[in-house]
């Protein structure tokens, strides 16, 4: 009997609430393979990530034997924020402006071979939004493109243009 009453509060609460069910994750990595070695690839990335002129970004880790790089940026403008993230927000912060945007970087490689590398980017995104004195920081999904970039930094294919 109470083994039934358990499975019947799942299933009330797998009904209840389908668009749980149905959300899509707000971090998706993009993964390409590079052909060059991953000590290279990874030496190219960490000098990118290193040269705040060069990127942007501000290299936070760098871990050569899990092949794991960990960088973040913030200041993003308003030109390459439209471009990489876009950010759902209620109907009362529709009206807010955008500020400033952040986005923390990991990149995950693997050894494809010899002479080639499998690399994985994910970016987790968040905008600051503001409207008078009042600002709201809101969790955004990226578009991708910000992660095919990186992947094209790393020695892959470029990103088709639109």
């Amino acid at each position: 009997m109470r083994n039934r009453s358990i499975v019947i509060s799942m299933l009330l609460a797998i009904i209840a609430s389908p668009a749980l069910a149905l959300e899509t994750p707000r971090i998706i990595p993009r993964s390409d393979r590079v052909e060059h070695p991953i000590d290279q690839v990874f030496g190219t990335l960490k000098h990118y990530f290193n040269d705040s002129s060069l990127s942007g970004f501000r290299l936070t880790s760098a871990d050569d034997k899990s092949w794991t790089l960990i960088a973040t940026r913030s200041g993003i403008d308003g030109e390459n924020w439209k471009r990489w993230a876009f950010c759902k927000t209620s109907a009362q912060q529709m009206i807010y402006q955008f500020e400033d945007g952040t986005v923390t970087v990991t990149v995950q490689l693997q050894k494809a071979g010899t002479q080639s590398a499998f690399v994985t980017v994910s970016a987790d995104f968040q905008g600051d939004y503001g409207l008078g004195g009042q600002e709201t920081t809101i969790d955004c999904v990226s578009s991708g493109s910000l992660e095919q970039d990186l992947i094209a930094v790393a020695g892959g294919p470029a990103k088709e243009s639109h």
